[in-house]
């Protein structure tokens, strides 16, 4: 049930997708036998990382030999499954907290699963009513986290344990999450997204909805990094100047490893291959942000990298000019870093923090 829902979602998004797929679905495509169509699991038809879904499909024209189709997914525990079990997902969205979560109740996981690309922070919105003015005010209170396994679900729930706050959980998908906070039926919906979240920036100004900050702690530096969220992200709910300290976690793009199909590693290599070589064009001004805090180096521990992402990653560490006496400590930058921001020293923070996350496992 849960492979069909994701399937009949894939029309919507192959058109979001700039005609990437048939609207007729993957059969639509497989009945030319000289393309062959790789399933790709998002997020939810709101949330940010299918708006990047569409952005890598655009990479492949139409009537090429690979065609890749955009999934309705939840960017948590349930695109982990499909990676593994259902037939031409070969590559999905997953956050760090869905894949730590997945990996501790499966062991074998790192031999089904490898690593595209650590892709950008996703920030933790916590959205309220008028009346909560602080975290703390939601002891308590019915607090939605997501749909379950979802990453906002995961994120949420490690989230308030590792703050010490006790919250009545819900599990709603964000839209309607929204729609009870507007009744009052809830206090607040945690809504994991990079920013800017296309569900929250359509949240209109006058319903005295607001974003709650999230302090960034010694219970938090495990496993999130700080940051903010500012008023041009989300002028409808955030003052002009002023900004909401938050935090934020990761997000990945995996594929599947000895999956149970023999083309399945064909499709990765030819994702990879057409992804390395053109990544800046996602870079590009009218893309999502996002893209532009994409490290393509970064690694995640206890992970392999696809073969193909390591020999291009290799090849171009090889052409990088070695400089004449390297940066010592850990903030040094890594080849092949395509991250880009203002803001440099909240740039080399994360890196420091990112690194003393890694080396401690």
């Amino acid at each position: 049930m849960r492979i069909k829902h994701i399937v009949a979602g894939a029309a919507l998004l192959a058109l979001a997708a700039g005609g990437s797929a048939k609207a007729g679905g993957p059969e639509a495509d497989t009945q030319d036998k000289t393309v062959d169509w790789l399933g790709l699991a998002a997020g939810s038809a709101a949330a940010a990382e299918t708006v990047l879904a569409a952005d890598l499909a655009g990479l492949f024209a139409t009537g090429a030999p690979l065609c890749v189709l955009p999934l309705l997914g939840d960017a948590g525990e349930g695109n982990v499954t499909l990676l593994i079990d259902a037939p031409h997902v070969d590559i999905a969205f997953v956050s760090t907290d869905a894949l730590a979560a997945a990996a501790s109740a499966r062991k074998d996981l790192p031999e089904h699963v490898e690593l595209v690309a650590r892709l950008y922070p996703q920030e933790v919105h916590v959205l309220a009513r008028a009346d909560i003015r602080t975290i703390a005010d939601l002891a308590g209170k019915k607090v939605s986290f997501g749909p379950a396994g979802s990453a906002s679900s995961v994120t949420g729930a490690a989230l308030f344990k590792a703050l010490g706050i006790e919250v009545e959980p819900e599990n709603l998908d964000a839209g309607l999450a929204i729609e009870q906070l507007k009744q009052g039926s809830i206090s607040a919906a945690v809504i994991v997204s990079g920013k800017p979240s296309p569900l929250l920036e359509g949240v209109p100004p006058d319903l005295g909805l607001h974003l709650l900050p999230v302090t960034f702690g010694a219970s938090l530096q495990q496993a999130y990094l700080p940051t903010r969220i500012e008023a041009a992200d989300y002028p409808n709910l955030i003052d002009a100047g002023e900004e909401v300290s938050t935090v934020a976690t990761g997000m990945l793009l995996l594929a599947a490893k000895n999956k149970n199909d023999p083309d399945s590693a064909a499709r990765v290599a030819r994702f990879v291959d057409t992804l390395f070589p053109r990544f800046a064009e996602l870079q590009a001004s009218g893309r999502h942000p996002k893209w532009r805090e994409v490290n393509l180096a970064a690694t995640l521990p206890g992970f392999a990298r696809t073969p193909e992402a390591e020999s291009w990653l290799a090849t171009r560490a090889a052409m990088t000019p070695k400089p004449i006496a390297a940066t010592p400590g850990p903030v040094a930058p890594q080849p092949g870093d395509m991250a880009t921001g203002s803001d440099r020293k909240e740039k080399l923070f994360r890196k420091f923090i990112e690194w003393r996350r890694t080396s401690s496992n």
